[in-house]
């Protein structure tokens, strides 16, 4: 399908601007386009007419890219705004990211022009949605149509009462709680928006009932709340309110013929930080808020001041996640899948690991949501595949072996992609390597976000000779009813149901009743998170095809992967374990 698309291309010369449009129409686009070179044809272009992108190049004799950017911010536009130059360098291109432009790339790698044309043309328009919901919101009455709840507007006018009364009486405290509820969106998908509709209204209710007369709830998101405790007598009193919503909304609710588990993740405000602008109170709440979600421990958290700086390190980190998937700053490391009846090696799992030039070692479980949150997973997740697959046959070749498989997680949204099938294929084929090579791992709770979608992508995958694993079995919410259905080759139990295993009879039973129902699906079991000769030994008895974890080996760079491979496989000197204890 040919799409339209609208270029002002920022470039003094004319066969560079032409190149341009020849890379995007090679991709599909209908390209009308206009080149300027100087402020005053980008501020007419700009007043004329409705631009998709901004295509610049860095420097120019009469213009710069720093100079197009801030004409176009000075407007009050937000366009997608891309750097296209011949020698910028890394920390340039950093400054100007921070300063707004959205990617950049080089002239010599125009195949990544159409890519980042994609995803920054739906980064508009998710930003142009989110602004349109905020202009709707300025519009609406005091409430919301569904719960029946105050909407924002009015949840900012009882807030600002409060402030102007706290400085006339400095005693009367207050608080703003900002509250997210976990697990709607799963429920939309899985069940439908009917139930997720009754499932808000169901928490508005029960939010209700905490509260007291003249404190407000409002609705301020699709499944976000917010509360005004307007005279209390010390923060300890809105702690105590918080924590009486989280325990309330851990009871499960009856909808229709669903029984629903969810929770919730709130952010507390006090009045004694002074803000003198209801927004401040919000964004600090709206902080605390995230910062409970991703929190182990209860599920509300008291802002201070670190939040804040946390939030700009974050925003920080994702402008350096997108540098470092750009600038190959990414490596993968592999942990050995094995046979746990005879310790053979069966393949390895592909893990993404960064090493952030200036501030060393970034653990995935940093940076991995936050490519998850800002969309980037799918530029992740393609680099991955292509990585793994390239030095997999890399290895395959140095030490004559055939049978070794690489196992690579897909996240959510690159489910959603309706061409991942086309990477998945053409990667395979451009890098020689076997479908049959080449698991994919997709989580229990992505896998049930939108199951019947689901089935019939990996119905389509399969067919293809690429085999299926469900990893972190047991960590979600499926039901054994979906699991037939589900067309899955391996099932990856988490590490959490190994732990423990030889001395907790509650995790032995768990564990025997999973590999009954699995081999009676015909499907291939493997165990996470094997520590100890002892839990081999166990999964072993139990009939557990295949073991991963430090027992076995702890992830590795690729060249200790080739090193360790060949011990495991040709040298007589090699340890490998017994599942047996001695």
């Amino acid at each position: 399908m040919i799409t339209l698309l609208n270029v002002l291309i920022v470039e003094d010369n004319p066969d560079e601007a032409e190149l341009l449009v020849i890379e995007l129409e090679s991709m599909g686009y209908d390209v009308t386009y206009e080149r300027v070179d100087r402020p005053l044809e980008m501020s007419s272009a700009l007043d004329r007419c409705a631009w998709d992108i901004i295509l610049c190049d860095y420097s120019m004799p009469h213009f710069s890219a720093s100079q197009a950017l801030r004409l176009m911010q000075e407007k009050q536009l937000d366009l997608p705004f891309i750097i296209v130059s011949g020698n910028i360098g890394e920390e340039t291109a950093v400054t100007m990211m921070k300063a707004g432009a959205h990617d950049y790339l080089m002239k010599d790698r125009l195949a990544r022009l159409a890519p980042a044309v994609e995803r920054e043309l739906r980064e508009a328009v998710l930003r142009a949605e989110r602004r349109h919901a905020l202009e709707r919101l300025q519009y609406q009455a005091y409430h919301d149509s569904l719960t029946g709840l105050a909407n924002r507007e009015r949840l900012i006018e009882v807030i600002k009462t409060c402030i102007q009364r706290q400085v006339e009486h400095p005693e009367q405290q207050f608080a703003v709680l900002f509250i997210d509820t976990n697990r709607y969106k799963t429920v939309k998908y899985g069940l439908g928006h009917k139930i997720a509709e009754q499932l808000l209204v169901a928490i508005a209710r029960r939010l209700q009932s905490c509260l007291s007369e003249g404190d407000l709830i409002a609705r301020v998101g699709s499944d976000e709340f917010a509360i005004v405790l307007s005279n209390i007598q010390a923060i300890a009193d809105a702690e105590a309110i918080a924590q009486q919503i989280y325990t309330t909304m851990l009871s499960p609710l009856q909808l229709e013929n669903s029984i629903i588990l969810t929770s919730t993740s709130i952010g507390i405000v006090s009045s004694a930080l002074g803000y003198d602008q209801p927004e401040d109170y919000l964004r600090a709440a709206d902080t605390a808020m995230h910062t409970a979600k991703t929190s182990v421990k209860s599920g509300f958290r008291l802002f201070d001041v670190s939040m804040q700086v946390n939030t700009q390190q974050r925003l920080e980190l994702e402008t350096d996640l997108q540098q470092a998937i750009c600038a190959d700053q990414l490596m993968l490391h592999y942990q050995p899948i094995l046979s746990l009846a005879t310790g053979q090696l069966s393949g390895f799992e592909a893990l993404v690991r960064w090493q952030h030039p200036e501030k060393g070692f970034i653990s995935p479980g940093k940076f991995i949501p936050i490519a998850e949150e800002t969309g980037l997973i799918v530029q992740l997740g393609e680099w991955v595949l292509r990585q793994a697959c390239q030095q997999m046959k890399q290895l395959t070749e140095q030490i004559s072996h055939n049978q070794l498989t690489v196992n690579v997680n897909l996240s959510g949204l690159q489910l959603e992609a309706p061409n991942l099938l086309e990477i998945i294929e053409q990667t395979l084929a451009e890098v020689g390597l076997g479908c049959d090579r080449l698991k994919l791992e997709i989580t229990e709770s992505v896998l049930m976000e939108d199951a019947e979608r689901a089935i019939a992508l990996l119905k389509t995958i399969k067919s293809r000779n690429i085999r299926v694993c469900m990893d972190d079995f047991g960590t979600g919410y499926s039901s054994l009813g979906y699991l037939r259905k589900l067309p899955i080759d391996v099932l990856k139990i988490d590490r959490s149901f190994v732990n423990g295993i030889e001395v907790d009879s509650k995790s032995f039973d768990i564990f025997q009743s999973v590999m009954q129902l699995a081999k009676a699906m015909e499907l291939v079991v493997v165990a996470e998170g094997v520590e100890t000769a002892e839990q081999a030994a166990i999964l072993q008895k139990l009939g557990c095809d295949l073991g991963q974890g430090y027992y076995f080996a702890r992830p590795m760079d690729f060249s200790a992967v080739l090193a360790w491979t060949q011990k495991m496989l040709y040298s007589t000197d090699a340890v490998v374990h017994s599942v047996n204890p001695r």
